[in-house]
């Protein structure tokens, strides 16, 4: 016997596709009205076609996906088994009843008593509303009192200043003369330092063109010239 399936919908879409043009398409497919619409579309699987061959879910399948929409293709036999309970869900086990609706799952000594916290709350008082918070700062101390001041005229002496101190020349020696005009002040320069005493009896000087390093430090050119042999010039 070949395999049945329910084809349902729960409200999915392909990638790409916007829920307004499939709603479009489906109401054109199963010639659906708004009511019907907004059940699809309710997030909940609702079954299209029920107790279908495989061939007939197949061209089910293929429509909706033409119209944008992720179709679900479940076999009966699953929802036959999920719909019938099984032996071991339905038989009673022994040694245990149930209670009547609405009876304490707990017992008086099962359950937990809440005790209430003990808080100690400071005394405090709720101000008045736009009262301060905080006492104001103290006021500003008043400005001097200058009423008994008056400016003085221009150039007028400022009673209680010091009198200026009048300047003492500095006393210059006897001995001491102006260069006359002209003069460089040659005195005052330092006597020229001797001559350092230095032995050079064994230097001698090299004949011009002569050369200065030995021939171990002497750089030598070693770069070849090209070979221009082959080179002509032309008229």
């Amino acid at each position: 016997m070949s395999e049945r399936f329910d084809v349902l919908f729960a409200g999915q879409l392909l990638e790409g596709c916007d829920a307004a043009t499939v709603r479009s398409n489906l109401g054109r497919l199963f010639k659906a009205d708004e009511a019907t619409l907004d059940k699809l579309f309710s997030g909940k699987p609702q079954i299209l076609k029920r107790d279908a061959d495989e061939a007939t879910a197949r061209k089910y399948q293929q429509a909706l996906e033409n119209a944008g929409a992720r179709p679900v293709l479940r076999p009966c036999a699953e929802a036959a088994q999920a719909a019938t309970p099984t032996a071991a869900a339905t038989a009673p086990q022994a040694g245990l009843t149930l209670a009547p609706p609405g009876t304490d799952v707990l017992g008086p000594g099962e359950r937990a008593t809440a005790v209430a916290p003990s808080v100690a709350a400071p005394s405090f008082d709720v101000a008045a509303t736009g009262e301060h918070l905080a006492d104001p700062a103290p006021a500003a101390p008043p400005p001097p009192d200058t009423s008994h001041l008056t400016l003085g005229a221009v150039g007028a002496d400022i009673p209680g200043l010091s009198a200026a101190q009048p300047v003492v020349p500095v006393a210059i020696s006897a001995h001491l003369a102006l260069e006359p005009e002209g003069g460089d002040l040659s005195d005052c320069a330092p006597p020229p330092a001797p001559a350092p005493s230095l032995d050079l009896s064994r230097l001698e000087l090299a004949d011009a063109g002569a050369d200065v390093l030995e021939e171990q430090y002497r750089k030598r050119d070693t770069t070849t010239a090209p070979d221009t042999s082959r080179l002509s010039l032309e008229d």
